[in-house]
Formats: C-alpha cells, structure tokens, sequence
C-alpha cells in the first residue's frame, strides 16, 4: 500500500505547526533559568517591552487576571518565586518577529538568589533507604510496595542468591520536529493548533491547568513530525493561549533542539537493584528495587513508578516476589514517557540480570528463559491470566539462529538475547466515522498521523479488510476537538488495536445496513462486501451486485452518502489487590512479546562497540500493513540501539546539561544501523481488531539488554550502565581502572 502522505512529505509539502501563520501573528519567546534550584529575587520584564517590535510579556503576575476566577495551578504555569530547573519558563515575550521576540527575551532582567541542588539521586541515597527515614523527606513524591509470598524465607533457603545493580541514564525523545503551536482566541473559544499524539489528551490537560470548560477549547493536531511519548502533555499551549488572551491576537511558540533538550519532557536517570533466588536449578524468587528520578514532576503528574515496577520482574514465573520502588523530585526537567516508558530501562536490568544469572550458574541463557518464560494461561505476578503470548516460541527460533551464527563468530565477538514484553493501551477507548459515498470510503476522526503510519496506512488497511473496497477509494480525514469523535490519542501502541476497532464496527454497521436494503432481500446472514466498478462504490452479496447509489435514502444522496460511528472502549484490566503493601501498581493488558538476538564486536583496545547484525522476533497477532509493521519494528531497534550505545544526557555539578543538541547528543547514524532480520510471529492473537497486537513501542524495549548480553559474552564482562560507551566497556575491561560505583561492578553471588 502507498501511503497518501507519502509524496506530499518527499515534496515537502506538508505544513508542520511550525509553518503555521495567520493574519497578525505575533512570535513569542521563553525567558528560562539558569540554575537548577534559585530563588527569584526580582523580575522585571520593562526593559523587554521597550525592545523594538515587542507587543507584551507574560508573567507569573499576570496570570490571575487571565483566568477564570483568578486560579492559578500550583505550582503556576510560569515560576512566580522559585525555579526548580535549568530550562524552567519565566516569562515569555511576544513580539512581531521572531528576532524581535528573543531580543525582548534577552532583555528580561531576572536575579536569582541560588539555592542547593539535588540531581543525582545515587548521591542523595547510596544505599536502599529505610522505609521510615523516606517518611517525610520532601523529595518523595511515590513509594509503591508490592509482594508475594515470603521472599526472605525463600532466599534463606536458596543454592543462590544472586545480587546486582543496574543504572540507566537520562534519555530524550529526539523528535525530527520540535514542539511547536498557535494559539487564537476568540471570546470563549480557545483555539490552538498544535503538534500533538493526543488532541483530547491536550484539550483535557490545557482545560486542567487553565480551570476552563472543555467546550469552550479546540485543539486541532497538525502533522507531526515524530512524538515517540513526548508530545502528550500540553507544555506550550499554555502560554500560547495565555499570550493570545493577553494581546487579542494569535501567537505562536516553537522551541528550537536546545530548548527542546533543556525543559521538553524526557526519560530521568534511574537505579535499579535486583536479587534473584535459585533451587534446584530453578528462579523461584526475585526482589527488585528501583529509584526512579521523575526531575521535577509532582505527584500525580505521571504513574510511571507503579507502571514499570512490574516490568523489572521480567515475563517469567515466580513463586515468591517483592517490587519496592521511590520516585523522586529532583532539580531536573520534568519526567516524561519515552517510546515504552522506562520499559527498555526495566529490561536492561531484569535481563541482564537472568543472563548474568543463567551464566553464573553455567547454563545456556536463553534454555533458561525458556524454562521460565510465560505461556498461555499461566499467571503474572500480579494475578493476571497470560494471553496468547509469543516468547517461548521466539525463544526458540532465537536458540535456532544462535546455533547457526556462532561458529562463525571471530574473537571479540559475541550474541546476545533478551526478552521484552509490552502492555498495549487497548483498554483506552476511541471512536470513528465513516461516510461512504458512490465516490469512496473516508474514514473521519479525531487523530493525526505522527509518522507511523497507523493513521493514514493502518485503518484504511483496517476499512479495506473490513469492507472489500481497495485501498485507493478509502480516504482519512481528520477534524478538531469540537467536532471529531472521540479518541484517546495515538500511545501506547493502541492506535490501530483500538482506533482500528472502532473502523471496524462502523464499517459492519454500514454493511449491515445496506444489507437490509437490497430488493428483492438477500438471505438472511449473507454477508455483503464492496467493490469499486465503472468509477463508483458498488454493493455485492449473493452473487447480486448494486451501484450504492440505488440503496441510499433521499436524505443520504443528498448529504452524499451514509454516515455509521464505531465505538470502542475495552475492557480494563484487574490486578490482585491483596499484593499491594503501599501506593498503587497498575494492570497490563494485551501482553505483547518481543525477543531480540544481536551480534557485536567489542574492540578490546578501546572498549568500542559495534552491532553487525541483529534478529528480532515479534509477537504480531495478525499484521494489517506489512510495510508499516517492518519500519515499525526497524524504527524501534535503531531507536534502542541509541538507548543502548550513545544516547545520554549529561548533567554537569551545577545542574545544566552538557549536551543539549543534536551535535553532543549522539543518536545512531544510518552506517551504524546493522542488518536488521525481522520475524512478526501471527498466531497469537491479542484484543485489537482481527488479533492485531501494538507495535509502536515493543520493539524498543529488549534492545539495550540485548546489546549489553552480546558485549558480556563477547568480553567476559557485564557492563551495568547505560549507555554501553567506549569508556564505560573499556573500565569493565580493565583498561581504564574501576573506580568505586562503576559500571563494571561484579555484582554478587552468595550461597545461604
């Protein structure tokens, strides 16, 4: 299938919410902060209204007189008396340029009193905390505790123990299109158009943080170039709106890549601490701790503590278990979700772990996961039934493939598996409308296509399949917030599973109808499909064929067509409460397996790591869009790979990143991309239309532990930190020494 934006994207053709203007645009600019902690001792913005083409600045103080009855969201849109990051919004300046307005912003006379900082969270808490010590410290913002069983009991009993710390660091998003919007208002109408995963998503965040009706705020998503998790919270719009209240006219804010890596929202460093048990050969028990850095998020604003703690535990069957994790405010940005929020992160710890286990014991790593691993009907840790679920069988291609790479593997190099599965967003609701007209089929909903190719490829493959009518008749069309139905947002890979649903039923519905129009009437059940013949929509069942015009009411021919809404909202998911001690752990839905097998060389001198081929098993359901489900699969291992091997955010002592652009910033070039062999294993099917299980974000997720696997049995030596730079491997090798806290830490193994 041909993708519609296809050529208008090669051509450039495609307007971005950065290409927007209307008539009296002004641009606007953000005044941030330095420092990581300050507190603001003057703000003084007349020096910027006197800058040549500024119009006004928009402040703290401002913000009472903007919004209904005087709310202001705590803390305010805007630092009034504290900053808490490098990068945090003060004022922002519009102007009638845009040189204009960052001129005005440069001339924004701020004084900070500095304050101490908190960024490293290891630093802060070098051992697991006592639970009663966190009581009361200002920089917990969640503690869950989850257990089965006696885990103590069983380790005292255990032929071994096996212990060890993992760390990942501060990874971004990287989007080929920075945020960006324009904002209009109009009396009640509060307009913003804006590059966005989740219309509604934002509608209901900006109705949240401006204290307003939702009906009276219209969000229209443009094309979007690229979101991987980081355009789901309204940041911009905000201000934009604010602004365009404040000046009666429309505004528009885009942040460049340094803005975007400075305060856009961003996977913060973690540590994860794990102990599994052995018996008789067996995992039997695994505790996991985790501290999370969550930067400056408050409590409530994310649930990714309670989300990834399952993760760490790994698909595998436990007989005792014990999850503990603290998020934590720093003076960081704010956490955000990245392509399979922390799941990659979890992974790299929970299979590192099992493979440093597995070899440990001197067993083969991946029949020890297979000896382990889900299967249907079996249950999680958490009391939920395992779907069809495709791990043993990727497994045993893995083990397959291996057989047939290893003898021909020089020095220095290894393989490496790692298993990653995913809770696809099924269970968030979404809705669609479809018209069907002599001239075609649209599609009408509330998303637009962030690049993958499920919106404008993924549900006419769905329409195509559910109707009969070739792909090249069925358009998507998309409309605002005020008029589209409704839909949760293209996240966590729920897109075509649940958007695709809704696709389906309306288009049943209209088969249906149209079924029981034809003269004389079918047979009952018969089922009726489209065609396309002689440049019109035609209706078949029965061996009878008939133009769809002749089976239109008045009404229809002459609104053009018949319209029919699907609707669908699944099924949400249950845990087993009694496991929960404190906070709240959250259910997986629709269980996706991904198993990934890489080779790489490990140069010994400089500890350099490079991927020559790479293998990934998918756990597929059924796929509609072939072509869209290999780039997905693609576009999420390229993606690990940079997770794996360069991408980190580096914070200096004063709290600034040291990196924020794409030139210090390293993500994988296309001459580092290895051969990719990709296998979507159908057949177990999850509970998106037709079987269809999330692709967007499983990929990604075994990446970095497969590549860390690979690099220990190429070298002898497990590196615990990501990402695997040159250094970090060289120090595990000896070459460049060990200090204290590295990464090349042994873990530890003890037998009670």
């Amino acid at each position: 299938m041909t993708r519609s934006d296809a050529l208008p994207k090669a051509m450039g053709a495609v307007p971005y919410a950065g290409d927007l203007e209307l008539p009296g645009m002004l641009w606007a600019a953000y005044v941030t902060s330095p420092h990581a902690h300050a507190r603001i001792r003057l703000l003084d913005p007349s020096p910027a209204r006197k800058v040549p083409g500024v119009v006004d600045v928009l402040t703290a103080e401002d913000l009472p007189a903007l919004l209904p009855d005087g709310f202001v969201e705590d803390p305010p849109l805007l630092a009034a008396e504290e900053v808490r990051f490098v990068g945090q919004p003060v004022a922002v300046v519009a102007a009638e340029t845009l040189p204009a307005a960052r001129q005005g912003a440069r001339a924004v006379r701020v004084e900070y009193e500095p304050l101490p900082s908190f960024t490293d969270i290891e630093s802060e808490f070098p051992r697991w905390p006592d639970r009663e010590e966190m009581k009361g410290n200002p920089h917990v913002t969640g503690h869950v505790l989850a257990r089965r069983g006696d885990f103590e009991a069983v380790a005292a009993r255990g032929d071994l123990v096996h212990e060890e710390t993992y760390r990942t660091g501060m990874v971004a998003q990287v989007a080929l299109e920075p945020h960006a919007c324009l904002a209009e208002v109009r009396g009640s109408d509060w307009h913003v158009i804006t590059t966005t995963q989740t219309p509604f998503g934002i509608r209901e965040d900006l109705a949240d943080k401006l204290h307003l009706p939702a009906e009276h705020l219209r969000v229209e998503g443009t094309w979007v170039g690229g979101g991987f998790g980081g355009k789901n919270e309204a940041i911009l719009e905000p201000h934009a709106l604010l602004l365009a209240k404040k000046t009666g006219r429309p505004v528009r804010i885009g942040l460049s890549f340094r803005e975007e890596f400075l305060w856009a929202r961003s996977t913060q460093p973690a540590v994860f601490r794990m102990t599994s048990v052995v018996i008789d050969g067996r995992l039997v028990a695994r505790r996991t701790r985790l501290l999370l850095d969550t930067g400056n998020s408050l409590p409530g604003r994310d649930f990714a503590l309670g989300y990834s703690l399952g993760f760490t535990l790994g698909p595998y069957r436990l007989e005792a278990w014990e999850v503990e994790g603290y998020a934590l405010r720093t003076h960081r940005p704010p956490f955000g979700p990245h392509r399979a929020p922390l799941a990659p992160q979890c992974a790299f710890a929970a299979e590192g772990h099992i493979d440093s286990l597995a070899r440990r014991m001197g067993v083969d790593p991946v029949e020890f996961r297979r000896r382990h691993v889900w299967r249907e009907g079996d249950l999680t840790p958490f009391g939920q039934k395992v779907p069809p679920f495709a791990a043993e069988a990727a497994l045993r291609e893995a083990q397959e493939r291996i057989r047939s790479w290893r003898p021909q593997l020089p020095p220095h190099h290894g393989l490496g598996v790692a298993v990653g599965y995913w809770s696809t967003g099924t269970t968030a609701g979404g809705e669609a409308d479809l018209f069907l007209g002599p001239g075609g089929l649209t599609v009408r909903q509330g998303e637009r296509e962030i690049g993958n190719g499920t919106v404008v490829s993924g549900l006419v493959s769905v329409a195509s399949q559910a109707t009969g009518l070739p792909a090249e008749h069925i358009t998507v069309d998309y409309h605002d917030t005020s008029r589209a139905p409704y839909d949760s947002g293209v996240w966590g890979s729920r897109t075509l599973s649940t958007l695709g649903f809704a696709v389906d039923k309306a288009a049943r519905a209209i088969l249906e109808e149209l079924a029981r129009r034809f003269h004389p009437p079918l047979p009952p059940r018969t089922e009726v499909r489209l065609a396309w013949e002689g440049g019109e929509v035609r209706v078949e069942g029965g061996g009878r064929s008939q133009p769809l015009l002749e089976l239109l009411t008045p009404e229809e021919r002459k609104d053009g067509g018949i319209l029919r809404r699907g609707k669908h909202y699944g099924k949400g998911g249950s845990l087993d409460e009694s496991v929960v001690v404190e906070g709240a752990l959250y259910p997986y839905s629709d269980l996706t397996a991904s198993v990934h097998l890489a080779h790489v060389a490990v140069d010994p001198e400089t500890g350099a790591v490079q991927v020559i081929r790479y293998a990934a098993w998918q756990d597929a359901g059924k796929v509609f869009d072939v072509d869209g489900y290999r780039g997905q699969v693609e576009g999420g291992v390229v993606m690990g790979l940079g997770t794996a091997l360069t991408e980190e955010g580096l914070l200096g002592p004063d709290g600034r990143l040291r990196n924020p652009g794409l030139l210090d910033y390293r993500i994988p070039t296309l001459a580092e991309v290895p051969p990719l062999e990709i296998v979507a294993l159908e057949g177990f099917p999850g509970s998106g239309v037709g079987g269809a299980k999330g692709v967007g974000e499983p990929p990604i997720i075994p990446v970095p532990a497969a590549v860390a696997n690979a690099v220990a049995d190429a070298t002898g030596h497990r590196v615990r930190e990501l990402p695997l730079t040159p250094e970090r491997v060289a120090r595990a090798l000896g070459l460049l020494g060990s200090p204290e806290g590295a990464a090349s830490d042994p873990g530890r193994s003890r037998t009670p």
